[in-house]
């Protein structure tokens, strides 16, 4: 086992992070804890504890990189996008398409309760929905009605992605994802 000088805190906050968040790719949001992260970077549970305070504060830090990621991946989006309908569609898009690539740690930030509350975990929030919010602005009346749109549009793209993962989707027919956003956007776009 590595020794406590064998890494700053910084570089083992670093490797629990990368850890925990490889271990919910592979095996999904149950097989984060202290027990399984510490194993994976030579470190006794105990040391976690010394890191965070809980594991749902590690799970929080691995949420936190994964909105990054996303946000990163909406403002490329915005760059990209010629008017309201196209961002959209395009925004609708990359949360079907997180969904679908890495739906452990979609599972994990979306659909897992993680006891968590500070600045950074806010900030990562509003750095995604703030996006959406700017991407409805130009349909909507006024910016508290685009902050509505944008729930609206945010919980129809969260129910479709957490009923397809749960199995419950498909109930009587078989309709793909795309074909239930596709649908939604059509009635949400219409002016």
């Amino acid at each position: 086992m590595a020794r406590r000088k064998d890494h700053t805190r910084e570089e083992l906050t670093r490797l629990a992070i990368d850890a925990g968040r490889q271990l919910v790719i592979e095996k999904g949001p149950p097989a984060l804890t202290a027990r399984n992260v510490a194993k994976a970077i030579g470190y006794t549970p105990g040391t976690l504890y010394n890191l965070f305070d809980n594991i749902d504060d590690l799970a929080a830090a691995i949420n936190i990189g994964s909105m990054e990621d996303f946000a990163a991946k909406l403002e490329d989006i915005a760059a990209e996008s010629s008017d309201a309908e196209c961002h959209l569609r395009k925004i609708s898009q990359a949360y079907l398409e997180f969904h679908h690539d890495s739906p452990h740690l979609w599972s994990l930030l979306f659909a897992v309760p993680v006891d968590y509350h500070s600045e950074d975990y806010h900030q990562a929030i509003h750095r995604i929905f703030d996006q959406v919010v700017e991407a409805v602005r130009p349909l909507s009346a006024n910016a508290d009605i685009a902050r509505r749109k944008a729930k609206v549009l945010w919980s129809a793209l969260h129910g479709i992605c957490l009923l397809q993962q749960s199995g419950k989707l498909n109930v009587s027919e078989d309709d793909p994802a795309e074909e239930l956003v596709a649908t939604f956007l059509e009635q949400f776009l219409k002016p």
